[in-house]
């Protein structure tokens, strides 16, 4: 059944790589949405509109509290793909196979699960707990690096579904240990208030 798994896995990740070396526009797009820095500062400033976004005070506490429950998430999808990694190793598909389209460096860290798909898609998942409707604009870019990646020849479909079910399993883990994650976003509301009343006392 393993055996099964990694071979559709291969066949699907030979049919998403086909698309890379034949049109030069798509092969630069997926430079840009491979690339390390591109999405994750696209998502980081998209973080910081969700913060500000608010129209009154009651706005900017759920935002605040948006916020928090996203970058938990976050922290806990990249803590459990680091603890995966540790336990399983799966080589690039470059290392065990011959990609004839290469559109990325090579990384040298395991493939299972892919880092860029549980930390982006950390963003939707994590939103879709407080604030759906603009969770949605977190999608298109999450979707956008993950499937880069395969075209660029740098991870295996399985790699990036484990990567967005690791995120969505954070999140539920996050909406479900509330009483934990509460105080941290009660020491974000004090840090609001004190910048409300500093500023107002400047003003």
């Amino acid at each position: 059944m393993w055996q099964w798994l990694l071979r559709v896995d291969y066949s699907a990740f030979k049919a998403i790589n086909g698309l890379a070396g034949k049109n030069g526009s798509l092969d630069w797009l997926v430079r840009v949405f491979v690339n390390d820095h591109f999405v994750p500062a696209v998502l980081g400033l998209m973080l910081m509109v969700m913060l500000l976004k608010g129209r009154d005070r009651s706005a900017d506490r759920a935002n605040i509290d948006g916020v928090v429950k996203v970058i938990l998430t976050l922290a806990l999808a990249n803590f459990a793909v680091s603890l995966i990694t540790v336990f399983i190793t799966r080589n690039r598909p470059f290392i065990d196979h011959s990609v004839p389209h290469l559109l990325f460096y090579t990384p040298t860290d395991s493939s299972f699960p892919s880092n860029p798909a549980a930390a982006t898609f950390a963003f939707f998942a994590g939103a879709l707990l407080t604030d759906r409707r603009f969770a949605w604009w977190y999608l298109p870019p999450a979707v956008l690096m993950s499937f880069s990646r395969l075209i660029a020849g740098v991870c295996y479909p399985g790699d990036v579904l484990a990567g967005i079910a690791l995120a969505f399993i954070a999140a539920l883990l996050v909406q479900r240990l509330n009483f934990l994650t509460r105080p941290i976003t009660d020491m974000a509301y004090l840090v609001e208030s004190r910048l409300r009343a500093t500023i107002s006392q400047r003003e």
